[in-house]
Order: C-alpha cells, then sequence, then structure tokens
C-alpha cells in the first residue's frame, strides 16, 4: 500500500507521516514538494491514496489532482488545504477526490478519511493471515533478535513462501520492513525519552550496535539519529 504526500512544508509531510504510520505501520509513505516531483514519483511507483496541498510552488493542488485522477484513475486523492472556504470543497467534489479536509490536520478526521479508503478497498489492501501474523511478531518483537525462518516456523510454513508472499503483499521484503519499524520505534524514543543515550536507543529498538543504528536510521531518515533528536526539541 502505497501513499504519497505532497506538500511543500516539511513538518505538515512528517506529521502526516506519523499519524498514518502509527495506525498502518506496513504502509508505505512516498512524498513529494510540488507537482513536479511528485509526477516524478507517481512516473515510478503505483500510488494508492495521496494527500495533496492546494498550494505549493507551481502548479496548485487542484489543478495537479484534476491531472492525476485523470492519468491514474486508480489512484485516491484528499485534498489538504489551510483554507476553510467552500469553494475549495466544492471544487474538489466536483474532481470527484475522496475527500477534502482542512490543516491543520486533526488526527480524528484524518484517520476517519483513512477509515473510509479502507472500507471502499478493503480487497486491494487485504493481508493473508500468514503476513498479518509475520508483520504482528514485527510489532511484538521488534526489540529481540527476530528471523523471518523463526516466524516461518511458528505458523508453521515454509520460509521461502513466506519471503515471496510477504514481498508480494507489502511492497517490500522482511528484513527492510522490520528495519523499517524499528527506525519508527527509535524515532518515537528519541522524542519521549531524550535522555537516553544512543547506545540504549538502539538496544531498545533491537539493533545489534549503536553504529549499526545510527547507519541505518541515516539511510531511511536521511539524517542521524542525533540531528533528528535535536530538530524535534
Amino acid at each position: 500500500m502505497n501513499v504519497l504526500i505532497v506538500d511543500d512544508e516539511y513538518l505538515e509531510i512528517e506529521q502526516l507521516r506519523y499519524l498514518i504510520k502509527r495506525k498502518y505501520p506496513a504502509w508505505s509513505i512516498l512524498e513529494a514538494e510540488d507537482a513536479v516531483s511528485a509526477r516524478k514519483v507517481l512516473a515510478r511507483e503505483t500510488i494508492h491514496l495521496a494527500f495533496v496541498d492546494i498550494h505549493m510552488p507551481g502548479e496548485d493542488g487542484l489543478v495537479f489532482s484534476k491531472r492525476l485522477k485523470e492519468d491514474h484513475e486508480n489512484t485516491e486523492v484528499v485534498i489538504v488545504s489551510a483554507h476553510q472556504e467552500f469553494q475549495y470543497a466544492k471544487k474538489a467534489i466536483q474532481m470527484e477526490v475522496l475527500d477534502y479536509i482542512v490543516k491543520p490536520v486533526i488526527e480524528a478526521e484524518l484517520y476517519g478519511v483513512i477509515d473510509k479508503y479502507v472500507s471502499e478497498n478493503k480487497r486491494a489492501i487485504a493481508k493473508s493471515a500468514h503476513v498479518q501474523h509475520a508483520i504482528s511478531r514485527i510489532e511484538e518483537d521488534y526489540a529481540c533478535k527476530l528471523s523471518l525462518q523463526d516466524i516461518a516456523d511458528d505458523i508453521p510454513v515454509n520460509a521461502s513462501y513466506l519471503s515471496s508472499r510477504f514481498s508480494e503483499e507489502i511492497g517490500t521484503t522482511f528484513q527492510e520492513y522490520l528495519l523499517e519499524y524499528r527506525i519508527h520505534r527509535a524515532k518515537n524514543f528519541l522524542v519521549k525519552y531524550p535522555d537516553w543515550s544512543m547506545t540504549r536507543v538502539a538496544e531498545a529498538t533491537g539493533f545489534s550496535s549503536q553504529n549499526h543504528f545510527s547507519n541505518v536510521f541515516k539511510k531511511i531518515e536521511g539524517v542521524t539519529p542525533s540531528k533528528y533528536k535535536d530538530a524535534k526539541k
């Protein structure tokens, strides 16, 4: 399940990413700061749900969304705006977008929109029991040494089969998903427990060493854990 967030404000992207990942950690979040970069993402990825800000540099969100719907009919669009004027909502409705939400985004409202999408697209995002079990194990035991073979033995099922099903249904490998989830938890710890050392955060999220943790964090987030923590103060 791929979600695209198109917004030129970094903090807005971070808020949506955090809220979506908290409820649907298996979903892949992609981002773009304007229509040009968004089209590059759409050219290489299948996007199921897009959150598009109305006011962006260059082409505005309504024009972009209209063209997106024309070119990618299976992509659902949610318009995001700092304005509550009815004219924007009316235009969005006329374009047959999924919904229209106003900044600052309210958690309950966002989840209501996502639940609406999930309800209307259950078949597209359904996961097999085996894959769901693997995800549950990751969420419960991410801090421990965990392998796909361990989970396959639990079910029980062939590890190669589970690996193939996981990649097919989630869109990423088991190991990549595990690392991304560990980093997701690490980000929460960095904000919630600012006094923790990096070594402690690494141990609490299942990394074998602080160095490994830092390297994976920077690869996924684009910044070191220390810089991420400083930015959140």
